[in-house]
């Protein structure tokens, strides 16, 4: 299952906290997942969840001995296999029979750490008050332990007592926060759990110049745009924001290129990019439509010490920095550690690709820089210069990858000025980061000595540039929350269950069955169909079925049930699509196995669905469904 937390709430009363968590959970400010609303009495809140289509149960007490209903609450929420239970105005104090079988419960108590606890918290501060002893008292969130309201803080928030305050003043201000610091406390949670939990498929991980890249399986790659700034072949400084913009420019690009040539992007998100795994040529493909430069590979470097040759190329005399060249030239190099300049011929001589690639990969390289000199010009800008990468795909075929005329990439300068200021024999207007890498070059040797600390005031002009150019192509503003990132999970998991193609998703009818659907899922990734997974009952929560069922209706997906018995799910599921539909029923004995085949078997008449028992055979099922 894609890895979302889930949580069950707890709760006595009207709800008002449980449909803040709702709205939250809605909203994607929590990343989780609400499976159940449980209260001991009936109450307006268990009404909220059955609005929002969340299972609410009613536990009932019975007159029982307090650890005695606590095992039975216990059992109930076990069923949910919840990551976090959040007691949200559970007026009740639990148990060990229940605390001890969980490992993430959290409460909102309307007192401040080590001052009041129980019941009547509210009324105990104000009447400390009355008395001189405190000036304020406020709310907190802590993780529950047999001690009343002694676990760790997680989240804790002072509320000011007026002098001319009432009770329910006092109580009116106090609830008029406790929601913020209930769902900051939740929120300092999930993140924990994420972080304990990162997917397997964030195992492998490469570590570039700029980027981190994550082997994420089912052929794609995550690419994680750091902020990290680099040049003269090594890391230089940091940009803050520079992650988002140059991700976002990039794609931009790419999205306007396609008739070109095809690219790796699968999705991407703030600094976030899931590409098309593809096997990389080692060489960058650097086009020049301009003489210059300023490191040790660049051009105008090169001409400035008197050769007239690079790359195989031939250059005129009489050339002069920042002029413009008749025709765009390639200068490839290698891509490592250390660039270094090849021609045409020795690419295919060293074996780095063949004469009919290099042939491809050029014309295709230059048509892009062509379309984004003229795409550039409209805009304003000059596209100078820049470096392409490409890939070859298991078909044979070659697309463009990495990134496409970002600043770290390209050079671009002011059109306007540009005229003027070569004549005068100033520098161009740039947006670039030049003004770092000059800056560092009047300093020191940044080849063969240590790299000096770059002032803010540098970093905020390259940024600054950054931001000009992704606003100046795309037209779009620069908002206040641009920079707020989620965790790398996030991403992952709004690609697999909003964008991917191919996926199969898996219904089972009770928590029971989490081992026969970890073996389906198994199998299932070992055949590269990436899966995700729900619990719903089709007897129990119908709506919730259903509501499922509409979310994938426009995606390429196989539904596949797990239920048995009194098979209603595979109906329900194949009744409402036009989907594949594969039954997969558990069992735990040949006995068991008959009963759950035959319930299955008796679908409807005009609703087919395939039974298929081995999770292996499921997988090579949906393989095959997916080849048509």
């Amino acid at each position: 299952m894609s890895y979302k937390p889930s949580i069950i709430v707890l709760i006595s009363g009207n709800g008002t906290n449980l449909q803040a968590i709702i709205d939250s959970v809605n909203n994607n400010s929590l990343y989780a997942n609400v499976v159940a609303v449980v209260s001991h009495k009936e109450c307006n809140g268990l009404q909220r969840a059955e609005k929002a289509n969340i299972p609410s149960v009613l536990l009932t007490t019975n007159n029982e001995e307090r650890h005695v209903y606590d095992t039975r609450l216990a059992k109930l929420v076990k069923t949910y296999n919840p990551d976090i239970v959040v007691l949200a105005g559970w007026m009740r104090i639990l148990t060990n029979n229940f605390i001890s079988q969980f490992d993430n419960i959290i409460n909102l108590h309307p007192a401040l750490p080590k001052t009041f606890v129980g019941t009547n918290c509210i009324e105990k501060a104000y009447n400390a008050f009355q008395s001189g002893k405190i000036k304020y008292t406020g709310v907190m969130v802590h993780h529950v332990i047999e001690e009343v309201d002694g676990g760790k803080v997680i989240a804790t928030s002072k509320v000011p007592i007026h002098q001319n305050d009432s009770l329910k003043d006092l109580s009116n201000r106090l609830r008029s926060i406790e929601k913020g610091v209930l769902l900051q406390g939740i929120q300092s949670c999930i993140s924990e759990i994420i972080s304990q939990n990162i997917d397997n498929r964030l195992k492998s991980v490469i570590n570039g110049k700029v980027r981190d890249y994550h082997d994420i399986g089912y052929d794609l790659m995550l690419f994680n745009h750091s902020d990290r700034q680099s040049a003269f072949d090594r890391q230089i400084c940091n940009i803050p924001g520079k992650g988002k913009l140059l991700n976002y420019i990039s794609c931009w690009w790419m999205n306007q290129t396609q008739h070109i040539i095809p690219n790796h992007i699968k999705y991407y998100n703030d600094h976030i990019l899931i590409a098309q795994k593809t096997t990389p040529f080692k060489i960058e493909v650097v086009i020049r439509g301009y003489i210059t430069g300023s490191t040790k590979t660049s051009l105008w470097t090169h001409y400035n010490k008197g050769s007239r040759e690079y790359c195989g190329i031939s250059f005129p005399d009489g050339l002069v920095k920042n002029q413009k060249l008749d025709e765009p030239v390639i200068t490839p190099t290698t891509k490592g550690e250390v660039d270094i300049p090849v021609s045409r011929q020795q690419i295919v001589d060293m074996g780095y690709m063949t004469k009919n690639e290099v042939d491809f990969v050029f014309e295709r390289a230059m048509n892009l820089f062509k379309y984004g000199q003229r795409k550039a010009s409209e805009r304003g800008l000059i596209l100078v210069d820049t470096k392409m990468e490409f890939g070859k795909k298991d078909d044979g075929s070659i697309i463009l990858i990495d990134e496409l005329f970002t600043c770290d990439s390209s050079r671009f300068w002011m059109q306007d000025t540009y005229q003027q200021r070569f004549d005068n024999g100033q520098e161009p207007q740039r947006l670039d980061k030049d003004a770092v890498r000059n800056y560092i070059r009047t300093l020191c040797d940044p080849y063969n000595e240590p790299i000096p600390e770059v002032p803010v005031d540098k970093i905020q002009s390259v940024k600054k540039c950054y931001e000009n150019l992704y606003v100046q192509l795309s037209e779009d503003n620069i908002c206040d929350d641009f920079y707020n990132y989620k965790s790398e999970q996030y991403y992952i998991d709004d690609y697999f269950n909003n964008y991917h193609d191919a996926t199969a998703v898996i219904i089972a009818g009770s928590t029971s069955d989490q081992k026969h659907v970890d073996k389906l899922q198994n199998a299932l990734k070992s055949s590269q169909v990436y899966s995700t997974a729900y619990v719903s009952s089709a007897h129990k929560s119908t709506k919730d079925v259903l509501r499922i069922i509409q979310k994938y209706q426009d995606r390429r997906i196989v539904w596949i049930t797990v239920a048995g018995r009194s098979n209603a799910l595979s109906g329900v599921i194949a009744a409402n699509t036009s989907k594949p539909v594969i039954a997969c029923p558990p069992f735990k004995d040949k006995m068991d196995m008959f009963t759950n085949i035959n319930s299955t078997l008796q679908m409807p008449s005009k609703v087919p669905v395939m039974t298929i028992l081995e999770p292996g055979n499921v997988a090579l099922a949906v393989n095959r469904i997916f080849a048509l």
